[in-house]
């Protein structure tokens, strides 16, 4: 797995800003999450994905978008985990699985969060969703075809492969002081068995996420 200095300074001042914010609550401060609001976010952590060949453990960074009401919010988000492994598709004419390099992954996607009974400072939920999934570049080894038409499926097969969506499902909590919110979030995604995509191999996916979210003010109207 290839290792990247840059999401892992993003979630080392993550964790710095969550920290930080501990000490408001022995203060008494106001904690509440904002109804109504627009909260935009950034979060660092791992994605945990296993191919036909090995599980890889990779570093991922990511940007958000959250709309919330009182009991639930809309959540959009983009992120990437940064990573070099091998996965499998089925070669051609034979049906023996032919490696192929893969490196980096992207999601984009949503979920609808649905709030839990506060605790003390701390707001857990949980929620559903649906992310489209794309290996960023995805190289088949060995330079042996058995004519240019199986090269060109090989090929064409290694596109499809690339891409796929996904339901998902997240549990997380979050304290909220004034405008900021920083949370803790974990999400898994059923990937197993998953033919037509590199990853494909035993277990789930599970991504965890470490971030902080800013409110920039009323969703709503309030004249409305």
């Amino acid at each position: 797995m290839r290792s990247s200095r840059l999401p892992q300074a993003v979630l080392a001042a993550v964790a710095a800003t969550v920290l930080a914010g501990a000490p408001l609550a022995a203060q008494g401060a106001d904690w509440d999450v904002r109804p109504n609001s627009w909260y935009w976010g950034v979060y660092g952590g791992q994605t945990s994905f296993a191919t036909t060949i090995a599980r890889t453990n990779a570093p991922m960074i990511g940007a958000e978008w959250m709309i919330t009401r009182t009991r639930f919010a809309l959540n959009i988000f983009a992120e990437q985990s940064y990573f070099n492994a091998v996965g499998t598709i089925t070669d051609f004419p034979t049906s023996a699985p032919r490696r192929v390099d893969i490196q980096d992954m992207r999601r984009v996607g949503g979920s609808w969060m649905i709030f839990l009974p506060q605790y003390k400072y701390f707001y857990p939920w949980f929620g559903a969703g649906y992310a489209f999934n794309f290996i960023r570049e995805a190289t088949p080894q060995g330079s042996s075809f058995a004519s240019p038409a199986a090269r060109d499926t090989i090929n064409t097969r290694i596109e499809t492969a690339r891409t796929t969506g996904k339901l998902f499902g997240e549990l997380g909590v979050m304290a909220s002081y004034k405008q900021w919110a920083p949370f803790l979030q974990y999400t898994v995604m059923p990937t197993q068995g998953s033919k037509s995509w590199f990853v494909n191999g035993d277990g789930f996916t599970n991504i965890w996420k470490l971030g902080v979210r800013y409110s920039f003010g009323p969703a709503i109207d309030e004249k409305w």
